[in-house]
């Protein structure tokens, strides 16, 4: 493995190691309710990393070192930030508790938001740094 490919590595594990305190300040910081409602920090942190990613993609469509930072902030901070996993285990709950219309809901909520956060974030990165000619 080369230097640069090393160096690489280290910088998505310490954005990763970002991304999980992050995360983690989130379940600490925002109320949970009890199993089978929707977690709130999941939702929350889901929607603010899809956000992140459409204003990073503008960005890093202009970087010439782009995959860099590619791998240290979508792959290590946001993969950090994001629950995929926690939002499947939420779901889980909701179903084993028979809470189907909470399940749906959730689902909307994650899908539907976090492709308007994208969405969003993508609009303001075209804004904050303009395709050049």
């Amino acid at each position: 493995m080369t230097r640069a490919a090393l160096l690489q590595l280290l910088a998505v594990a310490l954005g990763g190691a970002l991304g999980t305190l992050l995360r983690h300040s989130a379940n600490l910081l925002l109320p949970r309710l009890p199993a089978p409602w929707p977690t709130l920090s999941t939702l929350t942190v889901n929607l603010a990393g899809c956000f992140c990613a459409g204003l990073l993609l503008v960005w890093l469509g202009q970087r010439q070192d782009a995959d860099f930072w590619r791998a240290v902030l979508l792959t290590g901070v946001l993969g950090g930030l994001t629950t995929f996993s926690a939002f499947g285990v939420d779901l889980l709950a909701m179903l084993r508790a028979a809470r189907y219309e909470w399940l749906a809901l959730t689902v909307l909520l994650h899908v539907g938001l976090g492709l308007a956060a994208i969405a969003l974030g993508w609009k303001l990165g075209q804004g904050l740094w303009p395709a050049r000619a």
